[in-house]
């Protein structure tokens, strides 16, 4: 391994511990997922537009569906949630943390490739945020209450909900604020930091 291959394994290895996921997922799952990042990740500088970040995000969530499990876990009331399929919405959330840390944050996998990339990540929208998002009358085709719950029609309702936000709340945001840049945002104020 050299430098550069240490420093994307490192990459990815914050962006999954800060995605708060890692518990989420059984034990074989994680390095099924840290696998997928560094082969995905490495793809990011030949994407050309917003629809093959599109179509290349979408892969990764079904992918994600398909090949991983959550964890078998008690929950705070006792109950026990088995382990079963992950779902679109889990999926979603680590590749946009994942993107957030290595394009965003750390400018990979070259500046102007990140440049080009940032104005296409979404945001990484958690339990809270989804719960804010539903002010809107538009998220009424949302049931879900979790992460765990989201499909891909709600994860993109989600997304255009995250627009809607920064575009009614200009008084909050500044002009030209990136959905990336809304859940670093937004995580802050919800949990108060």
């Amino acid at each position: 391994m050299n430098a550069e291959q240490a420093k994307i394994q490192n990459v990815i290895d914050m962006a999954f511990g800060f995605s708060a996921m890692t518990r989420v997922f059984e034990k074989q799952s994680t390095e099924k997922i840290i696998n997928k990042l560094n082969e995905v990740l490495s793809q990011i500088a030949y994407l050309k537009n917003k629809r093959e970040f599109t179509d290349f995000h979408d892969d990764f969530c079904r992918w994600f569906e398909q090949n991983i499990k959550t964890a078998k876990r008690e929950k705070k009331n006792g109950r026990i949630n088995s382990s079963g399929p992950a779902s679109y919405g889990q999926g979603a959330k680590v590749l946009d943390v994942a993107l957030k840390v290595y394009v965003y944050y750390c400018h990979l996998p070259d500046p102007e490739t990140a440049e080009r990339t940032t104005r296409w990540l979404n945001a990484a929208i958690d339990t809270k945020m989804m719960g804010y998002l539903k002010k809107y009358p538009e998220a009424v085709s949302i049931k879900a209450t979790a992460i765990a719950d989201v499909d891909e029609k709600t994860y993109a309702v989600l997304q255009k909900l995250v627009r809607k936000d920064i575009q009614d709340n200009k008084h909050k945001f500044l002009s030209g604020t990136l959905l990336v840049q809304w859940d670093d945002i937004m995580w802050r104020y919800l949990n108060k930091k």
